[in-house]
């Protein structure tokens, strides 16, 4: 019993403490968004947001999925108690890291004159990527500590340098932006990377300290790196292939529906991945290494499988039946009232957070377990999936069909991913957690059903009992006080 209080403990902890990380992050972007937009105007959001995009797009390319792929490895390591391979690993990461990003930055001054045709349409930007080359070695390394220090479980590191970096690479970019106008925007991005390096840096080795030194040879970094660099390659290539699925489905969008419709869809797609993406991102920071850390034990992954799922539940069906009773007032405020259409695919597709909650959960065994094909193979047949639903929905009903395909598409994809834990890795979900399961969906769906059919008050009630229950039932699995 211990070791399950101990162990919903660190996922509620983690969450908080990541939770609030995202939102200091994104305060600082709103706060950095709203004075580029006073003093450099719509052309300077413009220029920023493409010089960012561009040189993400070739690190996502040539960064080898290290950021993701790392964090096993290193976590695996670190559970084994051996420090010799735990460093071993640790040296293996960075040196591959910064080849990286050596990478990245040779490709990006390579591709300067192309790279501003593309992304301007001319050869006046050409210095600002070369400068900006610099960035992609930087974020290569700041990929590499980061995933050691997840992987080792120093979460508060990654805390600590993540609120300071943003923090500090705000105050300074502000004067750049103010007295040198869109001149200061290279500069400004280059702040953020080595604010972001040297906070890691410093947070790490005051806080890690190791007397043992590890000698390998440059043949052996390329043979112990080799897994895991695949693993990170077949992760890229899923994250583009999601991407491009989205791609298309907004470009024929577009052509069947016109921009207003795109923009609708964007809005309301941004605002739940604003929303439950902050809660995703927070709790996979631990999650992640602890699964990977016990990945060889089928028992020990059922268990925190289960309790993760659980926890996560607690936390969605407050935050679902909020934005279900408020989802008029959220857009309003982070838009304007022309965005109204927005919330029939809200009030669709906020459910299906749920059912997205267990698949995530359980999705990640496969990169825990080290298993990149077949990870692969499962966001494929997602993509392939939700872009036929989100093509039916459209053209039969609209952003509201729209919604319906994200509610749907997650239940297939519950489905479908359990399926394969269930029969590949013998998962088995703990009996607590089809409970919590079952009362999250009814007071999710109910809440859902009272607003579809204007039970106004009835809502109210529902999302005011899920909230008691949700807080109810985190305070039994923290043992503080009616857990016995």
């Amino acid at each position: 019993m211990f070791k399950d209080v101990s162990t919903y403990r660190r996922i509620v902890k983690s969450t908080g403490l990541f939770g609030g990380v995202q939102l200091v992050n994104i305060l600082c972007s709103i706060i950095k968004t709203k004075l580029v937009a006073v003093w450099l105007g719509a052309e300077g959001i413009g220029i920023m947001s493409l010089y960012t995009l561009a040189t993400e797009t070739v690190s996502q390319i040539t960064g080898l999925g290290i950021r993701q792929s790392g964090v096993r490895d290193v976590s695996v390591a670190s559970k084994s108690g051996d420090h010799i391979q735990f460093e071993s690993v640790k040296l293996v990461v960075r040196r591959w890291s910064g080849f990286a990003g050596l990478l990245g930055a040779v490709v990006t001054l390579i591709l300067a004159p192309y790279l501003s045709l593309w992304t301007f349409g001319d050869s006046q930007h050409i210095g600002g990527f070369v400068f900006l080359s610099c960035t992609l070695l930087i974020n290569a390394l700041v990929a590499g500590e980061q995933a050691i220090i997840q992987g080792s479980g120093q979460l508060r590191i990654l805390a600590k340098s993540g609120v300071a970096a943003a923090v500090v690479s705000l105050i300074l970019s502000l004067p750049l932006f103010y007295y040198f106008r869109i001149g200061g925007i290279v500069p400004s991005l280059i702040i953020a990377s080595v604010s972001t390096l040297l906070f890691l840096f410093y947070y790490n080795r005051k806080s890690v300290k190791s007397s043992i030194q590890v000698r390998q040879s440059w043949k052996d970094t390329k043979i112990h790196g080799r897994k895991m660099v695949l693993l990170g390659i077949y992760m890229t290539v899923s994250g583009f292939i999601v991407t491009l699925f989205n791609y298309l489905f907004i470009a024929w969008m577009n052509a069947r529906g016109g921009m207003a419709d795109v923009g609708y869809y964007q809005a309301g797609y941004n605002l739940m991945n604003r929303y439950f993406g902050l809660i995703f991102t927070a709790m996979g920071m631990e999650f992640y290494p602890r699964l990977a850390a016990v990945c060889d034990d089928k028992s020990e992954i059922s268990r925190h499988v289960s309790q993760q799922a659980e926890i996560s539940m607690f936390i969605l069906v407050p935050t679902i039946g909020l934005l279900l009773l408020f989802k008029d007032l959220v857009i309003r405020i982070l838009y304007t009232g022309d965005f109204q259409i927005v919330e029939g695919y809200l009030l669709w597709s906020v459910p299906g957070v749920l059912f997205k909650a267990v698949s995530w959960s359980m999705g990640f065994i496969l990169l825990a377990k080290g298993k990149g094909p077949l990870f692969l193979v499962t966001e494929i047949v997602s993509a392939v999936m939700n872009l036929a639903l989100n093509f039916i929905g459209y053209k039969y009903m609209g952003l509201q069909g729209i919604g319906i395909a994200y509610t749907l598409g997650f239940i297939l994809y519950m489905l479908f991913i359990g399926i394969i834990c269930f029969r590949m890795f013998g998962l088995r979900m703990s009996k607590s957690f089809y409970i919590v399961f079952l009362i999250s969906c009814l007071f999710s769906l109910g809440t859902f059903g009272c607003i579809k059919y204007e039970y106004q008050s009835l809502a109210y009630i529902l999302v005011g009992g899920g909230t008691l229950y949700s807080l109810w039932m985190l305070k039994r699995r923290l043992a503080l006080g009616l857990h016995k």
